[in-house]
């Protein structure tokens, strides 16, 4: 689980929340029709950009901002590692017996081994993996582009909001004491806008962003793991590679 993702969001509307009410009156902040302008509006408009399955499975993805299910680097380095020094010793067809534990780590990888075990030509298996990557990548990219579409309409309905609230406000000019609450109730929807995007949204896609990149940095390693193993290279060298991919250091094994 990312501890981050729910710190840093909580974190924010939480300091927001505070500071509200520490300037007293909170109920002022909060307007229905303001919600309504605001997050119906924004939800409504992100809904008509993608079709309904990708931008249901975009706001689901929300979950994996919090809990994305990747392995930690390091280990996956040293399980990778292993494959590949258990077929150089006892061959390829040794690792059927692990093909389930290979599905269990990511269906992407068991199929990987299976084609490998199977004996399919390495060509043909990059053929076949980097179409299924590329499959991952685009449901990946609408996940994070659903998040960043609904950043840029918040704000943008809540500008929609506050001018609503303007040209109301100015048809009562004839009354002076009605002009201050009218022009809270119209700023209201822009602050809505604003905290939406920058607290949740943003954080949200940049977050989405930063595991579509690891998630595609695994497969890649996967179909390293792969190559190196049919071309018998030597898993040290392997261990090297797969470190320089994922950007850290290890130690040789």
């Amino acid at each position: 689980m990312d501890i981050a993702t729910l710190i840093g969001i909580g974190a924010a509307y939480l300091l927001i929340v505070i500071s509200i009410v520490i300037g007293g009156s909170p109920g002022a902040f909060i307007n229905i029709p303001s919600l309504l302008i605001t997050v119906g509006g924004g939800i409504a408009a992100g809904m008509a950009g993608f079709p309904m399955g990708e931008f249901i499975g975009g706001l689901k993805a929300l979950l994996k901002a919090i809990n994305p299910g990747l392995p930690n680097p390091l280990e996956m380095i040293d399980f990778l590692t292993d494959i590949a020094k258990r077929a150089r010793k006892e061959g390829i067809l040794a690792l059927e017996s692990n093909i389930d534990e290979f599905y269990s780590k990511d269906p992407f990888f068991g199929q990987i081994m299976r084609m490998l075990i199977d004996g399919l030509e390495i060509e043909e298996i990059k053929s076949t993996a980097e179409a299924s990557m590329a499959q991952v990548e685009q449901k990946l990219s609408t996940e994070v582009a659903v998040w960043e579409s609904l950043g840029d309409l918040f704000p943008a309905f809540g500008m929609i909001g506050t001018l609503i609230g303007l040209i109301q406000m100015l048809q009562n000019l004839s009354d002076p004491s009605a002009l201050g609450p009218g022009m809270a109730v119209a700023m209201i929807t822009t602050l809505y806008g604003a905290i939406l995007a920058n607290t949740l949204c943003i954080p949200v896609s940049k977050k989405l962003k930063y595991y579509k990149d690891l998630k595609l940095l695994f497969l890649e390693a996967y179909l390293l793991t792969a190559e190196s193993i049919e071309k018998g290279t030597n898993p040290n060298i392997l261990r090297q590679k797969l470190a320089g991919l994922f950007g850290v250091e290890v130690e040789e094994g």
